[in-house]
C-alpha cells in the first residue's frame, strides 16, 4: 500500500506538506501543490479518510438537509443543486451527506441526529422559514453552517438565496406590459421565507402599476391537490383574473391540467407564468413562462461558502443573493377580449 512518506519521498518534500497540500491549505504554493497531486495520482495514493478525521476530529464531510414536506425527493431542482454541491465537495476530497425526511418530525430529528451526532464539519439548511429555531440552534453549537434562503428581517448568518421579489416582479411586469390588470397568485405554504419574498414581488409589481391588491386574488398555502378547485373557484367568480402567476412549478402543472379539463387554452384564456424555470416547465404544453434561477451553480456556490465557514468559523458573514431572469415562452399573452369590447374599440 503506498503511503504518504512514499508520495513526500517522490515529491521530494516533507510528510507535513503532503498533509497540507492533499487537505487544500492555503499555506503551501500552488507549484508544490500541483507537483504533491501529480505525484500523488502517479502513485495512486489514496488518504486514510478514517484516520485523517480521528487526528483531525474532522468528519471530512459536508451536510445537507432537505425537508420533503413542501419539495419531493423526485424534483428537478434537487437534481441540479445537489449536483452542484457534490462535483465542489468532491474536488476538496470530501463526502456529502444528503437527509431528507417527508415530514416536519422527521426533519426535526433529522437535523438534531446530524447536529448531535457531529457526522459533517458543517451543514447547510435549505427552505429555511420566516422565523426559522434552527439558525439559533445552529449557533448554540458552534456548528459551522450556511442558510440556502433567508429569514425575515435581520440577517446575523450566512446565506445565499435568490431574489425572489426580483424575480415576481419580472414576471409580474411582463403580464402587465401585455395589459393584464387582474392577476392571481398562487403561492405555497406561507411560513417560508421564499413564499414571503415572492409574495413581496407580486405586491410591488402591482403597487408600481397602479394596480389594486386585491386579496381575493392571492391564494397561498396551496398543494397539488387543492390548486385545481382554487382555480376553478376563481374562474368561475364575476370577475375572473386574465392571468395567474404561479409561485412553484409543480403547482403550474395542476393549473395546465385543470384548464384543458376546462376545455380553456393558454394562453388564449389564461396567462400562466411561472417561479422556476425547471424540466418539467420548459417540456409542459404549451411551455411556460417563467423565473430562471441557476439550479446547478446555487448548489455549487452553497458548497464554496460553506467551505469557507468550516475553514473559518469565525469569519465575516457572506451573505449572496443571486438575481433570476425571466424566460419568456407560449404561455403569456395578451388579455382576450370580448366581443362587445372589441367592437366599441
Amino acid at each position: 500500500m503506498v503511503t504518504i512518506k512514499d508520495v513526500a519521498r517522490e515529491a521530494q518534500v516533507s510528510v507535513t506538506t503532503v498533509s497540507r497540500a492533499l487537505n487544500n491549505r492555503l499555506d503551501v504554493a500552488e507549484a508544490t501543490r500541483a507537483r504533491i497531486v501529480a505525484v500523488a495520482e502517479a502513485l495512486n495514493y489514496h488518504p486514510n479518510v478514517v484516520a485523517q478525521s480521528l487526528q483531525n476530529n474532522r468528519a471530512n464531510a459536508l451536510g445537507l438537509l432537505i425537508p420533503l414536506a413542501l419539495h419531493r425527493a423526485q424534483d428537478p431542482f434537487w437534481f441540479d443543486f445537489i449536483g452542484g454541491m457534490a462535483s465542489v465537495t468532491a474536488q476538496h476530497g470530501l463526502d456529502l451527506l444528503v437527509s431528507a425526511a417527508d415530514t416536519a418530525g422527521k426533519a426535526d430529528r433529522s437535523f438534531h441526529r446530524v447536529l448531535h451526532g457531529r457526522r459533517v464539519d458543517g451543514l447547510l439548511i435549505c427552505d429555511v422559514r420566516k422565523d426559522d429555531h434552527r439558525i439559533g440552534i445552529l449557533r448554540k453549537h458552534s456548528l459551522p453552517f450556511v442558510a440556502f434562503g433567508r429569514t425575515v428581517g435581520d440577517h446575523d448568518y450566512s446565506y445565499i438565496d435568490v431574489d425572489g421579489e426580483a424575480g415576481v416582479l419580472q414576471a409580474m411586469e411582463q403580464l402587465i406590459g401585455l395589459g393584464h390588470m387582474r392577476i392571481a397568485f398562487f403561492g405555497v405554504a406561507p411560513e417560508f421565507g421564499f413564499s414571503h419574498f415572492r409574495l413581496e414581488g407580486y405586491r410591488r409589481a402591482l403597487e408600481g402599476a397602479g394596480l389594486p391588491y386585491d386579496a381575493g386574488l392571492v391564494l397561498e398555502n396551496l398543494t397539488e391537490a387543492d390548486a385545481g378547485s382554487a382555480l376553478r373557484e376563481l374562474l368561475a367568480s364575476a370577475r375572473p383574473p386574465t392571468a395567474v402567476f404561479v409561485a412553484a412549478d409543480f403547482l403550474a402543472l395542476t393549473v395546465l391540467k385543470t384548464l384543458r379539463d376546462l376545455g380553456l387554452s393558454v394562453p388564449a384564456d389564461l396567462s400562466v407564468s411561472v417561479f422556476d424555470d425547471s424540466a418539467i416547465v420548459r417540456h409542459s404544453e404549451p411551455p411556460l413562462t417563467a423565473v430562471n434561477q441557476p439550479n446547478r451553480r446555487l448548489g455549487e456556490e452553497a458548497a464554496e461558502l460553506l467551505l469557507a465557514r468550516v475553514a473559518n468559523p469565525g469569519g465575516p458573514l457572506v451573505q449572496r443573493l443571486i438575481v433570476p431572469t425571466l424566460v419568456t415562452r407560449q404561455s403569456t399573452g395578451e388579455p382576450r377580449t370580448s366581443l362587445d369590447e372589441r367592437q366599441t374599440g
